[in-house]
C-alpha cells in the first residue's frame, strides 16, 4: 500500500499536478490526512531500533 501511494505522489509531484488526497485515501483505504503526510515528504519509521 504505501509503495504504491508513495509512487503515485510522486508522480503527480512530476507532473506539477494538485492531489485529491480525499479520492487517494479511498483509492488504498487510508485517512486523507495520512496521505497529506506523505505528500509533504514523511518517510516513515525507520526499520532498525538503536
Amino acid at each position: 500500500m504505501e509503495d504504491g501511494l508513495r509512487m503515485q505522489l510522486g508522480i503527480i509531484k512530476a507532473m506539477e499536478l494538485k492531489p485529491n488526497f480525499s479520492k487517494l485515501a479511498r483509492k488504498y483505504g487510508i485517512d486523507r490526512r495520512t496521505v497529506k503526510k506523505y505528500y509533504d515528504g514523511y518517510e516513515g519509521k525507520t526499520k532498525i531500533k538503536e
